[in-house]
């Protein structure tokens, strides 16, 4: 057994040295689809902690009127508390809302001493409102509309940040597909090529496939050198792309290093990589000998139903 599969990975080693420009031309594209997943994955999981770091400052306002029934207030704080699209609700009191603009305008004397010399406190009372998705806002506004609520609410501020939100959306929904098209279309062009060069193994080895065909050799025995030929383009495709990648990373980290004059991003950079080291070599190695292999099989069975 072990014999045969010496043979096996002999012949499929020798079959990938065999077919030159083509194994490199395979090599290289195998390589460039691995690099180009690996950096859409990590470049994904930064720009959903960006996206998170972003939806977690969103949040809507509901400005109430002056002089209200606090049990309305709790009545509608309530309400919103068990919608279960809403992640928290908090009331600011006057004085709060009076703190936080003093606190938010503190380098600006000629706006806090506006808001000082004025007597009364003109800021009003308010609920913010922080949802699970920011695209669930929209869904909470008929709640502010009820008759119950309306002499209550002064303002919603939902409208000045629909936009920030909008975009949000669409940037990530933008960047998601094409990363996803391009890895699509470059897992597609590796399973061609690789065909091609498998297809041509096995036209150049033809008259030893018929011989062992015709002395009863055993199916997997003929499929087996092409299916280690399809493994090798997946490991070697995934070595190179690791190295590419971590070239790339490292010429960014200095480039970073350098330019915020900090070892904090560099750290943070290469500690991720590290971490998620070992999951991104499986991955890469399971999506590299997947397409090599099945663009193997395919060929080679192809191969043997028609001879």
């Amino acid at each position: 057994m072990f014999t045969t599969l010496y043979r096996l990975i002999k012949t499929g080693f020798t079959n990938f040295l065999r077919n030159g420009w083509l194994s490199l031309a395979s090599t290289i594209i195998m390589t460039l689809t691995l690099f180009i997943i690996s950096i859409f994955l990590i470049g994904n999981i930064v720009l959903n902690q960006g996206i998170q770091a972003i939806q977690d400052k969103i949040d809507i306002s509901v400005y109430l009127n002056d002089n209200i029934k606090g049990q309305t207030v709790l009545d509608l704080q309530k309400e919103l508390s068990d919608n279960q699209d809403v992640k928290k609700v908090r009331y600011v009191s006057k004085d709060e809302a009076k703190q936080k603009y003093q606190e938010k305008f503190k380098n600006n004397p000629q706006l806090r001493e506006s808001l000082d010399t004025s007597g009364e406190n003109p800021l009003p009372a308010s609920l913010e409102i922080k949802a699970y998705d920011p695209q669930k806002y929209n869904s909470l506004l008929p709640v502010f509309e009820k008759e119950k609520y309306k002499p209550i609410v002064r303002k919603v501020s939902y409208k000045d940040n629909k936009e920030t939100i909008d975009r949000l959306v669409k940037l990530t929904q933008f960047i998601k597909t094409v990363g996803w098209s391009v890895a699509i279309f470059l897992m597609a062009t590796s399973l061609i090529i690789i065909y091609n060069t498998i297809r041509t193994a096995i036209y150049t080895h033809k008259n030893e496939i018929e011989i062992m065909k015709l002395v009863g050799a055993n199916p997997w025995f003929i499929k087996g050198p092409f299916l280690v030929e399809g493994i090798m383009y997946g490991v070697f495709g995934t070595i190179a792309a690791l190295t590419a990648l971590y070239i790339l990373l490292k010429l960014l980290v200095n480039f970073l290093n350098s330019y915020f004059d900090t070892g904090d991003i560099g750290n943070n950079v290469f500690g991720f990589l590290l971490q998620n080291l070992g999951s991104l070599i499986v991955l890469m190695l399971g999506v590299g000998i997947a397409i090599g292999v099945t663009s193997s099989f395919i060929a080679i069975r192809k191969y043997l139903k028609k001879s």
